[in-house]
C-alpha cells in the first residue's frame, strides 16, 4: 500500500510539511524481526506549534534541525535547539512547543513493534531522552533520505526507507553529546543556510539565490557544506525540488510542464531531464 501524505496525528500548526504516513503499518508490525515505520517527515512549524498529548500509539524519535522551541516529557521541560534529538514512546505525556520568534524546523519519525524498541535500548536512546547530535549534518542527509524512499515507494522504497532510518539513529548514538553542548559559529551559520534551502527550495533557482538570502557569499555557502554535509548545496537543492515534483506528478490532473514551471525550471525538458537522472524514470511514467 503507497504512502500518503495525511495521518489523523500529524500537526496542522505548521507551515510547510514534506510527510508520508504508511498505511499497512499494522499488518508489517507482525514481523517482529524487521523495522515497522509508521510514518514521519519534516515539518517547518508555525509560530504557534504546540503539541500535547497525554498519550501516543507509537514510538518517537525528532531531530531538530532549525530554530528553537522547548520539549517537556513526562514534566521534565528542555529547551531545544538545532542539532537537539528526543525520544518519547505511549508511557511519556509530552509537549512540543515552538519558539514564535525562531519557529522550529523539525524531523520526526515514529515507529512500533518490537524491532523498534530492541533497536532503541540497543542505541541507548531510552524514551524520555534529550540529546545534542554533534554529527547532525549528515543525520539529517540521512533522514531527508528516508522521505524520499517513502514518498517515492515502488517495491524497494520502503526497505530503503527503513535502512537509512537505522543508519541515522546509529549515528545519532555514535555522535550523542549532552544535551548542554554548544556548536560552533560555523556550525550555526551552516544549519541556518541549509535551513533556507529546506524551507525555500521550490521559489528557489540558484545557490547564489540563496546565499544572499543568508547573508553569505556563494563560495562561502558551498564551503559550508563541504565542511559540515555529505552532498553539495546544488545537490541538495535538485534533490528537494524533485522529491516535491514526485509528489505532485502522482496527482492524475498534473501537467509536466506546469510542475517544471511550479518548481522554477526554464523548460519541461530540463526537467524531464533532472528529474529522470534523480529518479531512474521519465516523469510521465
Amino acid at each position: 500500500m503507497p504512502a500518503t501524505d495525511q495521518a489523523d496525528y500529524f500537526s496542522t500548526q505548521v507551515v510547510r510539511t514534506r510527510r508520508f504516513f504508511l498505511p499497512d503499518w499494522q499488518e508489517r508490525q507482525r514481523d517482529a524481526g524487521a523495522l515497522c515505520l509508521v510514518g514521519g517527515g519534516c515539518e517547518w512549524c508555525a509560530a504557534d506549534f504546540v503539541v500535547d498529548r497525554r498519550d501516543f500509539p507509537f514510538l518517537a524519535f525528532e531531530l531538530v534541525s532549525r530554530g528553537r522551541g522547548s520539549v517537556t516529557l513526562a514534566n521534565r521541560k528542555h529547551d531545544i535547539e538545532a542539532g537537539h534529538a528526543f525520544v518519547f514512546d505511549s508511557s511519556i505525556p509530552h509537549v512540543i512547543r515552538s519558539s514564535a520568534e525562531e519557529p522550529m524546523v523539525k524531523y520526526f519519525f515514529n515507529f512500533t513493534g518490537r524491532r523498534a524498541v530492541a533497536l532503541m535500548e540497543e542505541l541507548n536512546l531510552a524514551a524520555g531522552s534529550v540529546i545534542r547530535v554533534s554529527d547532525a549534518a549528515r543525520v539529517i542527509t540521512l533522514l531527508e533520505e528516508v522521505i524520499d524512499h517513502a514518498l517515492r515507494g515502488g517495491p524497494f522504497g520502503l526497505r530503503a526507507a527503513c535502512v537509512a532510518v537505522e543508519h541515522a539513529l546509529v549515528l545519532c548514538a555514535d555522535s550523542r553529546q549532552p544535551a548542554t553542548t554548544k556548536f560552533d559559529p560555523a556550525y550555526a551559520t551552516y544549519l541556518r543556510c541549509r535551513g533556507h534551502l529546506l524551507r525555500n527550495y521550490p521559489v528557489l533557482s540558484s545557490i547564489e539565490q540563496a546565499a544572499r538570502a543568508c547573508h553569505v557569499s556563494a563560495a562561502y555557502f558551498t564551503r559550508l557544506f563541504q565542511r559540515y554535509d555529505t552532498e553539495t548545496p546544488l545537490t541538495c537543492l535538485t534533490r528537494l525540488k524533485l522529491s516535491q515534483a514526485a509528489i505532485k506528478l502522482r496527482q492524475p490532473e498534473a501537467l509536466v510542464k506546469n510542475v517544471a514551471a511550479e518548481l522554477g525550471y526554464k523548460s519541461a525538458a530540463h526537467f524531464s531531464r533532472a528529474y529522470k537522472a534523480w529518479s531512474g524514470r521519465s516523469p510521465r511514467s
